[in-house]
C-alpha cells in the first residue's frame, strides 16, 4: 500500500473509531479485545492485564500516561528523575513538518513523530537527503489522529510534533541474530517492580518481529508466549544476558514507580541501557491467557484513586 493510500485508510479508520469512542470508549475497547481473545472483556470486574489496563483508562487519572507516552514529553519526565544520561541525544524538535530543518545537524539521525507508531525516517547521509520529501511525509503523518484505534485514550491528548534523535546502531554481535533491527528490551513493570522482559528483535516485512521472554533473572519463560501471524518465538535463537541487566531493571523501576502498570522499553548500546519509550497500552496477544491473568494479578485496583 502506498503512503498516500495508507494515510487515507488511517484517516477513515480513525474517524470510525473516534465516532464510537464519542458514544462510549468501551465499544472500541471491546471490539479490539474480542478480536484478539475471542471473548468479551469484563470491564466491571477486570481480571487480566488488558482488562485492568482498560479499567485504568476509564476510571483513573492518566494525564501522566499522556506526558510519558509522548516521546518528546517523556524526556522531561526522565530528566526530572535524574536519568538524563539514559536518553538518546536530541537534535531537534518541530511542531510543524514545514519547519523541519536539518542544516544544524552533522550526524546521522532518526526523525519520528512523538505520538505515533512506525512513523520515522532514518537519515544517514545528510548531504543527499531530500528535505522536501521528508517534510511532505511528516505533514501527512501529523494529520492522522492517533489513539482512537483500540481506545488508547491517553494518546489522543498528545500534541503532535516531530523530533530528531541520534541514530542508534546495533552492536556487531547483535546483528547475528537481529540483522534487520536493534534488539528491543521491553520490561513490564508494576508500581515500580519489574516482572518480566519481552524481547523484540529482527523486525522484518514491515510488521513482523521475532520475540523471546525472560524473567528478571534472565531465565527464559517461552511457555507463556503465543505465536501470532506477525510475532514468532524462535527457540534456536538465544538472546545473551545483557551485561547491564541490573542497571536496566533499576532504571525501569524508577521510571515505572508512579504507574500501576507500564512497559519500559530499552535498547542497549555499548553495554548501557538507552530509554526508548514508555508503553501503557502494549499490543495484545503476545502471551497466553494464563499469563495475562497472572500479570493482571500484579495490579491492585483497590489502591487506585478513581475519577469520573
Amino acid at each position: 500500500m502506498s503512503l498516500k493510500n495508507s494515510i487515507i485508510y488511517q484517516h477513515l479508520a480513525s474517524a470510525v473509531h473516534r465516532f464510537f469512542i464519542s458514544i462510549d470508549p468501551q465499544i472500541e475497547m471491546k471490539r479490539v479485545y474480542k478480536k484478539v481473545f475471542h471473548k468479551s472483556p469484563n470491564l466491571e470486574e477486570p481480571k487480566d492485564l488488558v482488562e485492568k489496563t482498560y479499567w485504568l483508562q476509564l476510571h483513573s487519572d492518566t494525564s501522566l500516561w499522556t506526558r510519558c507516552a509522548d516521546k518528546y514529553g517523556l524526556r522531561g519526565y526522565v530528566e526530572e528523575l535524574g536519568l538524563k544520561q539514559y536518553l538518546p541525544n536530541l537534535y531537534g524538535k518541530w511542531d510543524k513538518a514545514e519547519d523541519i530543518d536539518l542544516s544544524g545537524i552533522d550526524k546521522p539521525c532518526i526523525l519520528k513523530t512523538n505520538n505515533g507508531c512506525a512513523q520515522c525516517v532514518i537519515v544517514k547521509d545528510l548531504k543527499t537527503v531530500d528535505i522536501a520529501e521528508i517534510r511532505e511525509k511528516f505533514k501527512k503523518w501529523l494529520k492522522v489522529p492517533y489513539g482512537y484505534a483500540g481506545g488508547q485514550l491517553h494518546y489522543t491528548r498528545i500534541k503532535p510534533c516531530v523530533i530528531a534523535e541520534e541514530l542508534l546502531e546495533s552492536p556487531e554481535e547483535d546483528k547475528k541474530i537481529s540483522p534487520n533491527s536493534l534488539i528491543d528490551y521491553k520490561v513490564w513493570c508494576f508500581s515500580g517492580e519489574p516482572e518480566c522482559i519481552w524481547v523484540a528483535y529482527n523486525r522484518h516485512n514491515g510488521v513482523c518481529v521475532d520475540m523471546a521472554l525472560y524473567d528478571v533473572n534472565w531465565n527464559p519463560i517461552p511457555q507463556f508466549l503465543r505465536n501470532t501471524v506477525t510475532d514468532t518465538y524462535r527457540p534456536e535463537n538465544v538472546i545473551p544476558k545483557p551485561l547491564c541487566l541490573e542497571e536496566m531493571l533499576e532504571v525501569a523501576s524508577k521510571l515505572s514507580k508512579p504507574f500501576p502498570e507500564v512497559r519500559a522499553d530499552f535498547y542497549i548500546i555499548d553495554n548501557k541501557p538507552v530509554i526508548g519509550e514508555l508503553t501503557f497500552t502494549a499490543g495484545y496477544g503476545f502471551y497466553t491467557d494464563e499469563y495475562y491473568d497472572y500479570l493482571g494479578s500484579k495490579i491492585d485496583l483497590s489502591k487506585v484513586k478513581q475519577i469520573k
